[in-house]
């Protein structure tokens, strides 16, 4: 019975800590003792006679910690940051180094990058012990509710526009026709430029129009969403016609918090219908659309007839 007792132990939040720090330890190759509820050295007077004390910690190296790499960049949004760390990982020599270097250059992937590695030693090691708790026959525990830093909350304040944007908000604009020039032929982005000023009018902030802004720290600001009842007067539908972020700041959740924003802010006035019509939005925010609760009523296609055959 006694024995039972000491094979047994309650994996807690700092054995947790212990544990993951033991795994990045490279210097000597550590144990769990469960009688002392603590790390070892393997080297340090650890008895063949107590092997039934004494549990293996899960293997960490450098492959495992390339492959963590790897995860990360796969499901990373941000696509300036993504492709500069997928570069360093196909390197082939200090990789790791390279890494921690562009994640300096990018504050917020970089938080997004130790958030992401905490939950992913985490869940290795509650695997562990789940694999620990099989033999010994208990129930499998399950993950605890993630408390994660919401980093869009403490990096970013969202705000109504003010007069004073206007020369902030051109920026933005003129960054995203920028990226519609560079992705597209020269007369067809211009069509879609010009698709897109007509959804917006005549682009003119008007008191019915609503301008919801992100902006760091440092007061710069990243991103926007522009709404305004349609028709003009409306007090049931709303016409979204942009919701855009500077590149360099995408895959945080700054577009999915500004629509979350100005939906709120119509819904509290008690509007009915929100159509999102901007032309032209990254692909990857579609879901969020969906999530919001949009649903797909038609979207812009365009045919390249010289790559077609015509008779």
């Amino acid at each position: 019975m006694l024995k039972s007792n000491i094979m047994e132990f309650e994996l807690t939040p700092e054995l947790t800590d212990e544990i993951i720090f033991a795994m990045e330890d490279q210097t000597g190759h550590f144990l769990f003792d469960s009688a002392e509820s603590r790390c070892v050295d393997s080297r340090d007077s650890v008895s063949a006679d107590d092997d039934e004390r004494y549990y293996a910690i899960p293997l960490w190296d450098s492959v495992s910690g390339f492959r963590m790499m790897d995860r990360f960049v796969s499901q990373l949004r941000n696509p300036i940051a993504r492709e500069e760390l997928r570069v360093a990982l196909s390197s082939g020599h200090g990789v790791f180094r390279k890494f921690k270097d562009i994640l300096k250059e990018h504050v917020e992937i970089e938080r997004l990058w130790f958030l992401f590695k905490e939950r992913e030693m985490r869940n290795l090691v509650l695997e562990w012990y789940n694999g620990l708790r099989d033999f010994w026959g208990l129930d499998r525990i399950g993950a605890e509710p993630e408390e994660t830093d919401d980093i869009v909350s403490q990096d970013f304040l969202f705000r109504p526009f003010t007069f004073d944007d206007g020369n902030s908000l051109e920026v933005l604009m003129a960054a995203i026709e920028q990226e519609i020039a560079a992705d597209m032929p020269l007369e067809l982005s211009g069509a879609i430029s010009e698709l897109w000023s007509r959804i917006r009018g005549d682009g003119a902030e008007s008191e019915s129009e609503h301008i919801m802004l992100a902006e760091t720290g440092e007061r710069e600001i990243v991103g926007a969403a522009i709404s305004a009842p349609i028709p003009d007067g409306s007090f049931l539908s709303v016409q979204v016609t942009m919701v855009a972020v500077f590149p360099e700041y995408r895959g945080l959740g700054i577009g999915k918090e500004l629509l979350a924003r100005t939906i709120s802010w119509w819904a509290d006035k008690g509007y009915r219908w929100l159509l999102f019509t901007a032309p032209v939005i990254p692909r990857a925010f579609m879901p969020v659309l969906h999530r919001s609760g949009f649903t797909d009523k038609g979207h812009v296609s365009v045919l390249d007839l010289s790559e077609t055959h015509w008779h």
